[in-house]
């Protein structure tokens, strides 16, 4: 299914959210708010207490609390997309009171770039390089995803929820999808992140689902080799010989969210989107989840009006995380600025 005009405005239909205003970056401060709230406990949830220590210690309470849900059985989505709504990433917060009402944002602020003397092939080049060289290790079909997306029923809310999710397989292809929600958060005007604005849910709540699937597209696991995966790509979504990097790109990723891919397998994925040229350097940014890392822009020829985000972990050169940036340009219903994260996702280690 090669992603068209026709099902991109598809995917992001009915999204009228508000006017953001250019070049919001987060403070230090606010990052390290982040930071200190993945690290330490959280008291506005129900099980707040049991998740003190690490970022490790809490994606295991979280895969815990999931699987002790009831699942909820959802159909996937076929994956020739853009990251144009792929959503994405877990941010906590801090809750303390307003002190004023001041104007928010519908939004979360952009990952802030330190340059770097690097071009996008020496650093494509480079991580490549070493996923390749890195030890062997087995892909899971147990990938956790961290993910926000920009709402498409039309209605803005400066709430922003981000969402844990998992996909969980039977031996028969078929499964389940078990999501629960992260911290929710505001965003004021002036990229301050702050508490919720509004109503909101616990972090830890449960969120429904629709429908359910009896098979799925990347069932079989991904080769480790380029032209072995750009086949796989091709047998289940359609030739990728005219794809730009931005298409190729939300195949890979689509496929990033079912599979904890090996490091070779992460490689072959990076060569196809190299391959596809439209691939910029960042510069050096800290993702949302805090871990350092190298952000790669990735455009498209065919739809200018989005580009991803790509990060790369500084030390392990793994993907960790991408954002979809609204460039401009559309004439679809989308109203917020140039600039604006529209989604965002992360993807975390066993």
């Amino acid at each position: 299914m090669p992603l068209t005009d026709d099902l991109l405005e598809t995917l992001i239909r009915e999204a009228d959210p508000a006017s953001t205003p250019i070049g919001l970056e987060p403070t230090a401060a606010d990052w390290a708010r982040l930071r200190l709230m993945l690290e330490d406990a959280t008291q506005t949830s129900p099980a707040g207490s049991a998740r003190r220590g690490t970022i490790g210690d809490r994606v295991a309470t979280l895969r815990r609390s999931a699987r002790a849900s009831r699942p909820l059985r959802i159909a996937l989505r076929a994956a020739w997309a853009v990251p144009a709504l792929a959503a994405v990433l877990a941010i906590g917060l801090a809750i303390a009171p307003l002190t004023a009402a001041p104007a928010y944002a519908i939004t979360p602020p952009a990952l802030v770039a330190q340059p770097i003397t690097q071009t996008a092939d020496e650093v494509l080049a480079t991580s490549i390089a070493a996923l390749q060289a890195a030890p062997e290790r087995t892909a899971t079909r147990d990938a956790l995803v961290v993910r926000w997306a920009m709402r498409d029923d039309g209605k803005p809310d400066p709430v922003i929820v981000p969402e844990w999710q998992e996909w969980v397989w039977d031996a028969d292809g078929t499964g389940h999808l078990e999501s629960r929600t992260g911290a929710p958060y505001s965003v004021t005007k002036d990229g301050t992140i702050v508490p919720p604005a509004g109503e909101a849910p616990k972090e830890g709540s449960p969120l429904p689902g629709t429908g359910h699937h009896s098979s799925n597209l990347f069932f079989a696991e991904p080769p480790s080799d380029a032209a072995g995966l750009r086949a796989y790509i091709e047998d289940r979504v359609g030739p990728s010989g005219s794809a730009d990097a931005l298409a190729i790109w939300g195949v890979v990723s689509s496929i990033r969210d079912s599979w904890a891919l090996s490091p070779a397998q992460q490689a072959a994925a990076l060569q196809l989107v190299r391959d596809a040229g439209g691939v910029s350097v960042l510069g050096s940014v800290t993702d949302r989840l805090g871990r350092p890392g190298i952000a790669l822009k990735i455009a498209s020829t065919k739809r200018p009006q989005f580009t991803a985000t790509l990060v790369l972990d500084t030390s392990t050169h793994e993907i960790i995380a991408a954002d979809t940036i609204y460039a401009g340009g559309s004439t679809m219903k989308l109203k917020v600025a140039p600039g604006s994260v529209i989604e965002y996702k992360a993807w975390l280690s066993h």
